[in-house]
């Protein structure tokens, strides 16, 4: 792989930040730029998690950019290239586009998109099986909800939050045919008062259990379910039951970290792919974290039954 020495650093543009002070003359370089900020609890967190792994596994020497506006991912992602990085990261779908651009004007750089949709000859993309797991946050919900109303709450009209719609839907309504979801999307991953604005309209109609796939939005959706009580939640990426323990059930286990670690590692040993690169269930990639006291033992067991289902494919999960 070629490594290129650049010295004209376009700083004005980026605030990366590399760590360690030494590094081996081989050692990869690798970027990433995340959307969001790196302490959110969830996709960006999981990004960053994985990027210091790769620093720490593979003795690569780092960097990232946080909280990109969307505006600025093309331009991000293209400086980090025009630096000489070998491999860069972009976490979300909202580098698709982009990552194909940059892909293409500098073909020495891999460039890496976490839950995208191009690839090329340098140009990788992967995905969570989102319909598989969600499916069993919907089927959790529909057994959990007492008015026979639940919700979804997505950051992005993109495909990973589409799929996690799909996947929640078809999970409750095979457990409950006459269950009613709620759906919205906000626009917008990290504003708290969308958030609890979206939440609140459909406790308002009813809805006692809402999944959410966003960032820091999830602060709104906690404050309009304590604000209603007799709600409950279901989490994203991480077990997050410690920021309301009052109102979390489970939480939908993205293990996003391993998968940043492992689709880099690939991409360093040369293995690049035409098909985006599948996490899910059966690699432990994704899963469920611990139900809460809240949740009873039967709905626990049927939970678990289905996940079984999937596992032995007894159960399949249409990849939409």
């Amino acid at each position: 792989m070629k490594k290129n020495i650049v010295l004209l650093f376009s700083l004005v543009l980026l605030t990366a930040i590399s760590f360690g002070a030494a590094y081996a003359a081989d050692a990869p370089k690798v970027a990433m730029s995340l959307t969001g900020p790196i302490n959110d609890q969830s996709w960006n967190q999981a990004g960053y998690e994985g990027l210091m792994m790769i620093k720490d596994k593979l003795g690569a020497e780092v960097a990232f950019q946080e909280r990109v506006p969307l505006s600025n991912v093309e331009e991000s992602l293209r400086t980090y290239a025009a630096q000489g990085y070998d491999i860069v990261i972009g976490m979300g779908d909202q580098y698709s586009e982009a990552g194909k651009v940059v892909a293409e004007e500098y073909p020495d750089a891999i460039v890496i998109v976490m839950s995208g949709i191009y690839t090329g000859e340098n140009l990788i993309a992967t995905a969570m099986f989102d319909e598989e797991i969600a499916y069993v946050a919907g089927v959790t919900a529909a057994l959990m909800s007492k008015t026979g109303v639940i919700g979804y709450i997505g950051g992005m009209e993109i495909p990973p939050v589409i799929r996690n719609q799909t996947g929640y839907e078809n999970g409750a309504k095979a457990t409950n045919p006459d269950i009613e979801v709620k759906s919205a999307v906000l626009g917008d991953f990290t504003d708290a008062a969308k958030g609890k604005e979206a939440a609140t309209a459909m406790i308002e109609q009813g809805a006692d259990v809402i999944y959410y796939y966003v960032d820091n939005a999830m602060l709104g959706i906690f404050e309009a379910a304590h604000e209603a009580k007799d709600v409950k939640l279901i989490g994203i990426m991480y077990d997050q039951s410690a920021l309301a323990p009052d109102l979390i059930i489970t939480s939908v286990l993205q293990n996003t970290a391993a998968s940043v670690l492992a689709v880099t590692e690939n991409a360093l040993n040369g293995e690049i792919t035409s098909d985006v690169q599948l996490f899910g269930m059966a690699s432990g990639a994704t899963g469920m974290a611990p139900f809460s006291d809240a949740v009873p033992q039967d709905v626990q067991d049927k939970v678990k039954a289905v996940m079984d289902q999937i596992l032995s494919g007894d159960l399949v999960i249409n990849r939409e």
